[in-house]
Parts: structure tokens; sequence; C-alpha cells
């Protein structure tokens, strides 16, 4: 199903707000039917959570621990701290906790390695995660905290199993979107979105699958992690993130938006697809010249590897423009910048919490009823980043607005 996106001008669709915290509306402008999402980036779990006569109401959400890799080193303590302050509050506050993907990391082997199998993974977890373990099972145990495992793009291969095997069988895994139907005693129903938001961005998307098989079931945000690890960078986070975003603002800089479509039609040429790409993986194993390493391997398994030069020949933004349309490449190459607006717009929901980006964030507008939309990103819990955040949720009661916070602190 495809939503019209424009309600007017866009500077007029995003409503100003306090940076860190803002008021969740408890009546819609436009009641309306609710369905759940059914495209192509939502495959939907949705729960029912009664807050009706209970101060056991706030839903907290955090994402990209990265925990088990580099990106995570020395962030113990303050993730420990965290939690022991988060579980003295759930016991009288606290009904949900959602954690938003990437919480293991499954993709910064370097190439020439062999990927652990996850049961290897999840034996090494296991030790290495062991603040968050514990923390979990006294949510469960002691605060009574209903708990998601919802999957991000750097833990993508993770299984329900998996997470029941490390986590207990109390916590529900959520392969994709999680829509939470919040009952509080009012007519209105409340709705939450929550999701990783990788498959909304171009570079990390999984839906974009090549039937040719160049790149076996992952996707160019992936090889790019992975060519990074390689080149040993001390700051391989930050560098993902900042060669993805180089690349995709550069290209939004390149045109007008009355011109959107011209640009994608320029970036469906093979020729111009196959330099982009290359100027990611220079950029990502610091070279000057990507053809001297055109036969260059990253081994996905024990038996299965691809070339370099498969990744520069990967259609990617064919397969994006034959998948979800052109106007929707635009806008998938302006969500790896972390620009989610357009499809946010589209969202039937009160609130959608993402992540992904590793930037915290909150911002309100109104989607295509008119009715007011708060957007809230979690940020990160990795060791290269300036803050370390979540979302904390409250709803609405029968008579008083909700509130979405961004709880925060400095990663000194």
């Amino acid at each position: 199903m495809v939503l019209p996106l424009e309600v007017g001008d866009d500077e007029e669709d995003e409503i100003d707000i306090d940076t860190r915290s803002t008021t969740w509306v408890r009546r819609r402008s436009k009641e309306f039917e609710y369905a759940l999402p059914n495209d192509k980036y939502s495959k939907v779990t949705q729960e029912v959570l009664h807050l009706e006569n209970t101060k056991k109401r706030k839903i907290v959400a955090m994402s990209d621990l990265h925990l088990g890799g580099s990106w995570s080193e020395g962030m113990d303590w303050k993730l420990e701290k965290y939690l022991d302050n988060l579980i003295q509050i759930a016991k009288e506050e606290v009904a949900c906790f959602v954690m938003l993907g990437d919480i293991f990391e499954m993709w910064l082997e370097k190439f020439a390695e062999v990927p652990p199998d996850n049961a290897a993974r999840v034996q090494a977890w296991k030790e290495s995660a062991s603040v968050l373990i514990n923390a979990i099972d006294k949510l469960i145990s002691e605060c009574d905290v209903k708990v998601f495992y919802v999957r991000g793009n750097h833990d993508r291969e993770i299984t329900e199993q998996d997470v029941k095997t490390i986590f207990g069988e109390k916590v529900s895994f959520v392969p994709c979107t999680l829509i939470l139907r919040l009952k509080t005693g009012s007519e209105t129903e409340h709705r939450v979105r929550l999701a990783h938001g990788h498959e909304w961005d171009v570079f990390n998307s999984y839906m974009l699958q090549d039937s040719n098989k160049l790149i076996p079931n992952r996707p160019i945000g992936y090889y790019i992690a992975r060519a990074v690890s390689t080149a040993e960078r001390h700051d391989s986070g930050s560098e993902v993130e900042d060669l993805l975003i180089g690349l995709a603002g550069g290209l939004l800089s390149m045109i007008p938006k009355a011109l959107e479509d011209d640009l994608i039609d320029v970036l469906l040429r093979p020729e111009v697809h196959r330099k982009l790409i290359g100027r990611l993986f220079e950029g990502a194993f610091e070279v000057e010249d990507i053809d001297f390493l055109l036969q260059a391997k990253c081994r996905v398994s024990e038996n299965e590897y691809v070339r370099l030069q498969s990744l520069l020949e990967y259609p990617l933004f064919r397969l994006c423009g034959s998948e979800v349309g052109k106007q929707d490449v635009f806008h998938m190459i302006k969500a790896a910048t972390g620009d989610y607006k357009k499809f946010i717009r589209r969202s039937d929901e009160d609130v959608v919490v993402l992540a992904h980006t590793h930037r915290w964030d909150l911002r309100k507008y109104r989607n295509y009823k008119g009715n007011q939309v708060v957007y809230a990103n979690t940020g990160c819990w990795t060791c290269n980043a300036e803050e370390f955040s979540s979302v904390v949720l409250d709803p609405p009661t029968v008579d008083k607005d909700g509130l979405v916070t961004i709880d925060y602190g400095k990663n000194e």
C-alpha cells in the first residue's frame, strides 16, 4: 500500500519541540480505523499492553550496544550503572523494555576471517554480555517487565532460539517491526511503532536481494563494515557511519528536489553505480584506487566468499527501484543520512521509535492524515559516541497527555 506523502508545504510538516522531551497528545486530530502496516519495510509483530489502572506504564527502548565487538569496548560499567538505575524504577514505573536492534555485533570480521557460527557467537556473548543478561533477568523476574528483542542489521542473523538461549524463554523475539497497542482506559487506543530502521536505509536494507546472488543475502553495508574492520580503523564505528552518510549526503546535494527522478535515472546507470560503490570501498580500505583490490575476497563462510569485483557490480539502485519504486529510492538514500521524515509521515502510529543512526533524535511531524507523529531515535551505546542514550515513553492517560523523553549521558 502506497500512501500519499504530502500534507502541505514541507516546512509546515515539522512541529517545533523542546530538544529532549515532548508531549504525546492523548487525542488525535482525526480518528480513523487503524490497520497494521503492510508495506515491504514492515514485517509486523504486534502486542497489546493493558495500562489501565496502573502506574507501571513507561516503555523504555535502547539500541546499538554492539556487544561482542570492538565498538563496545569500555562501556560495561556505564551500561551497568544505567541498567541498575532502570531496575530501581522499573518495579513501580516500567511496563515494557525493548532492545531495539544491534544489541550484538555480527558484522565486524575482517575480509579474510571466516565469521563464527551462531553457536560460537552465543557462547561468547553469554560471557561478554553478562551485564545486560543479568539486568534482563531482573527486569523480568523481579520487576514484572515485558521484554522484547527487535533485530537490527548488525545482528540480523540472530535467531529466536539464540535470543532465548541468551536471555531466557520470556524474552519475545521480533524479526523486524514491533507495534504496541496500548489500552489506557480511554476510548483512544494509542499505538507505538518500534523498528531498528535499517530496512529504510538503501545501504543496509536486507530486502534488496539480487536474484543473481552476487552478494549472498547481505546488504552493501555489511561489506563496508568488514572492509573498515580489515583496515583496522581505530574509530571504525564512526568511520562506517561517516562513509555512508557522506556518500548519501553527496548524492542528495547534487540535484534540486524537482529533479529527484533524474538523479535516480543517473544512479541506475551501471558505470555510475560502480563508481559510487567504488568510492565507498576506497574510503573503507583507505586507498586511492580500488581497482588493484578487485580480486580481494570477503569470506562469508568456510566454503563461500564474495569478491570485491562482485560488490562493485551489485545493482543496488536498480534493485531498490524495482522493489520500492523510484520515489522511495530517493527517500531511502535520505534515510541513510538519518532523515526518515517521508517514511514517518506515512505512519498511522502516534509514536515511531527507531535506532540505527547512532544519533539520538526527537521530532514531531504531521502525517498524511494530519495527525501528530512523534519520532524518537534511541541513539547508541558505543565507545566512540559523544553521548549514550535511550528513549522513555510515558503514554497518555484518560485526562492527561503523555511524554516522550530522551534519557542520555555524556560518554566521558
